[in-house]
């Protein structure tokens, strides 16, 4: 879940779509395609030059294919899906293969977006940007494809998440109960279907109308959870697929806590051994740890300023949890070697030690949170948080394995933030049984800040045909570090033969 964020935002309508040669068999050659349900959906997308609107850069090609709003009645009301195409590079070194499915994570992160770097040069590989038409397909409620919206005056109420009495609880669950009917109210009825396993069965609809040639799909973070998904439900239609940051999603509630809120604090504690000693570091030379530490007990009691915040593009001033919550998302590109964000990080709390805390303060209108909630709360069960004692014996627990963090995490958002949310869970978490032909490569980092490597070493448990490559360091996902790994993920995808096993790498 939590997040890639590294967000991201034509040409003549094209009226056939391009096709490959390969040695692997059409899906229909295979027979194993039942799915979508016969005409429910349109055979084929057009593709158009993306609208003025969209931003995209120069080169991205738009379309739209319009889905069930509930799967399981295909021939009920749609929406549309908005996706984007990177047309595949004209190059000598290699000939074209394919589509190429890519996913940021999230939940919420636009693909869209995410694809609109790639074609600003955010990932300068020319092999990989030869071979395929990279696809950024949102997801339902993200986006191109019927973003949520709410009602952002809920959102921006102070009610803690960390609640101490059953008075803030039943806050909590008031506000959270009010924020989803709202959202309910301005999305539509598609807010009732915003899963993924709707979305894993979106993609399928798209890759069959993109001319129903085997899967390559890249999920970061949250997206390995809807790669999984998606092969769990089409085991036999993938030529590859990439796992890299790795979300399970079958873990009990308290699991899922200590494994983020520990990965998150390991993250912490290597970024104040760097933020001491590195010369790009505001903090250089100063006690981090502690600084963190009172600077989180000073804001708790008494809330420190943020002076570009208004109260309707972000806080106008930051508590000690918001500060528990926000310096996550800086911990997320970050390794000893490739260090902006926690530059950027040493100076917020610089900032924030000195009365301006802005860079810490929680936006109010970010569209990406407001598509988590909507998809999270669909995903993820609250069950040991219905009750003031087994909350706080949760934060307890996890107070006890990450003092740092005091269990802060986006998996703690996701239990409490969904509690009183006015529609049922759909995508209950239950172990997967994926058992595909095509080997799934693995990718995971020893101390991402995020998905930690113990949700990793469980989906091992989930996937039987896989590999699982390590990356000793830090940061969220590997593909967009560049450095040995990325040329791992990369040659996989272009050969579709994955590496031996136990292979472990630095960069």
């Amino acid at each position: 879940m939590a997040y890639l964020r590294n967000a991201l935002r034509v040409s003549s309508v094209l009226t056939s779509l391009a096709t490959f040669t390969s040695a692997f068999p059409t899906i229909k050659e295979r027979d194993s395609s039942c799915f979508p349900p016969e005409d429910s959906v349109a055979s084929e997308i057009t593709w158009i030059p993306c609208p003025p609107e969209v931003q995209a850069p120069e080169g991205l090609e738009c379309g739209t294919y319009s889905v069930p709003i509930n799967w399981d009645e295909p021939y009920g009301d749609k929406f549309d899906l908005g996706l984007v195409r990177l047309p595949a590079i004209a190059s000598n070194l290699t000939t074209k293969i394919g589509s190429l499915f890519i996913n940021p994570g999230g939940p919420g992160g636009r693909a869209s977006e995410l694809v609109g770097q790639l074609a600003l040069g955010a990932l300068p590989n020319e092999i990989l940007l030869a071979s395929f038409d990279i696809i950024g397909l949102d997801p339902r409620g993200v986006g191109l494809s019927h973003q949520v919206e709410c009602d952002l005056s809920i959102y921006a109420e102070r009610v803690s998440l960390f609640p101490q009495t059953q008075e803030e609880l039943d806050k909590l669950v008031d506000k959270n109960k009010r924020f989803g009917q709202s959202c309910r109210e301005k999305t539509g009825p598609l807010f009732e279907y915003l899963d993924t396993i709707s979305a894993a069965k979106d993609h399928e609809a798209v890759r069959i109308a993109l001319g129903n040639e085997p899967i390559n799909f890249v999920g970061l973070s949250y997206g390995s959870q809807l790669g999984a998904q998606y092969a769990a439900l089409f085991p036999d239609n993938i030529r590859t697929l990439v796992l890299d940051g790795i979300l399970q999603h079958s873990q009990s509630e308290a699991q899922n806590i200590l494994v983020e809120t520990s990965s998150y604090n390991l993250g912490l504690t290597h970024f104040f051994e760097w933020a001491t000693k590195d010369n790009s570091s505001a903090l250089q030379g100063e006690d981090v740890s502690a600084l963190w530490t009172s600077l989180i007990a000073n804001a708790t009691d008494s809330p420190i300023p943020a002076s570009i915040c208004d109260g309707t593009n972000c806080q106008t001033a930051v508590t000690g949890e918001d500060i528990l919550f926000n310096a996550q998302k800086f911990l997320t590109t970050a390794t000893a070697e490739s260090s902006t964000s926690w530059s950027t990080l040493a100076a917020a709390l610089h900032n924030a030690s000195q009365g301006d805390a802005s860079a810490l303060s929680t936006p109010l209108n970010d569209p990406v949170a407001i598509s988590y909630l909507g998809i999270g709360c669909l995903d993820w069960t609250h069950s040991t948080s219905l009750s003031l004692p087994s909350i706080l014996a949760k934060q307890t627990m996890a107070t006890q394995r990450a003092p740092l963090t005091q269990a802060a995490s986006q998996m703690w958002q996701a239990q409490h933030a969904c509690l009183g949310w006015p529609i049922p869970v759909k995508n209950p978490p239950t172990k997967l049984d994926v058992d595909t032909e095509a080997t799934v490569l693995m990718v995971q980092s020893t101390a991402d800040p995020n998905t930690g490597l113990p949700w990793a070493l469980g989906m091992l448990e989930e996937v039987r045909n896989k590999v699982l490559v390590l990356r000793e360091g830090d940061g969220h996902t590997s593909l967009g570090l560049g450095g040995e790994t990325a040329e791992v993920i990369v040659g996989y995808l272009v050969s579709g033969e994955a590496p031996g096993e136990g292979l472990v790498l630095s960069s």
